[in-house]
C-alpha cells in the first residue's frame, strides 16, 4: 500500500469517528498530489456536508461522480446530498443514474427506495 493510500485510509478514518477538520485536511493532502483523485474528492464532500459547507461539499462529491460515473456509492451519495438540501430535481437523475447501473445492488435498491418519494 502507498503512502497517498495510507493518508486515504487515515483521512477515512478520521471522518467515519467524526474528526472532519482532520479528514479533509488528509484529503486535501491526497488532492494535492492527485487532484482528479475521486474516492478523496467524495471522502471531502461527507466531511465539507458534515460541517455544514453544502455548496463544496455537493461540488467535491460531483466531481467525484463525473470521474468515476459508473460508481454507484458516489452516485447514491450525491442524489442523498441533493435530497436533504430539498433540491429533488438535482437528485433525481443521480438515483436513475444508480438504477441503470445496477437495480438490484444493494446501492439500487436504496436509490429505489428514494425514488419511490418522488411518485
Amino acid at each position: 500500500m502507498g503512502a497517498g493510500s495510507e493518508v486515504l485510509e487515515q483521512a477515512h478514518e478520521c471522518r467515519i469517528n467524526g474528526q472532519y477538520d482532520e479528514a479533509m485536511a488528509l484529503y486535501n493532502q491526497v488532492l494535492a498530489d492527485t487532484p482528479e483523485h475521486a474516492e478523496a474528492l467524495w471522502g471531502l464532500g461527507l466531511s465539507l456536508m458534515n460541517t455544514g459547507e453544502f455548496d463544496d461539499a455537493l461540488e467535491a462529491i460531483v466531481r467525484a461522480c463525473d470521474l468515476e460515473p459508473a460508481n454507484q456509492l458516489y452516485l447514491l451519495d450525491a442524489g442523498k446530498h441533493y435530497t436533504m438540501l430539498g433540491m429533488y430535481d438535482e437528485a433525481k437523475p443521480f438515483f436513475e443514474g444508480v438504477i441503470e447501473l445496477e437495480a438490484d445492488s444493494e446501492y439500487g435498491l436504496e436509490a429505489q427506495k428514494q425514488l419511490s418519494y418522488y411518485d
